[in-house]
């Protein structure tokens, strides 16, 4: 039924409550693991035109950076599960995330993925790339949301 379960981390809190249930899915259904994590390429965007006096060389500098980062931590990552008995492949891409987290979606995909479960107008203010992967997913996606805040 399924091929591989999918699972986008960023290195926080949240994405990675994913792991736990992607763990158990693929230890049930005896199926390798996709880590992947998109660098987000949403900050040049909001930059644009807008800055006159930004430093458009120091982006590729911290672009590049923040790939070998997302690279470290997955391979940190899949090194861990790899560990535990799991199969385990990761890609880093860069670009805006939902996007590319669906672009690396095949056919007999599952994902897994974490969610802050925000509704209402902090949702609307802050966005929601589970939200967006969940509407244009053309696989099963299960939603790990994280606990709910206390004030």
């Amino acid at each position: 039924m399924y091929t591989r379960i999918v699972v986008p981390l960023d290195g926080s809190e949240t994405s990675e409550l994913a792991l736990p249930e992607a763990i158990r899915q693929a230890r049930a259904f005896d199926l390798p693991l996709h880590i992947i994590r998109v660098v987000d390429t949403h900050v040049l965007e909001q930059v644009g035109g807008s800055a006159a006096a930004f430093d458009y060389s120091m982006m590729g500098e911290l672009f590049e950076q923040e790939s070998e980062d997302a690279r470290t931590y997955l391979e940190d990552t899949r090194q861990r599960l790899e560990g535990d008995g799991l199969t385990v492949t990761a890609d880093t891409q860069v670009g805006p995330i939902a996007r590319g987290i669906l672009a690396s979606l095949e056919a007999g995909d599952f994902v897994v993925m974490g969610s802050h479960g925000r509704t209402g107008f902090r949702r609307w203010v802050l966005g929601s790339v589970a939200e967006e992967v969940l509407r244009h997913a053309h696989v099963p996606v299960l939603m790990v949301k994280a606990p709910e805040e206390t004030s």
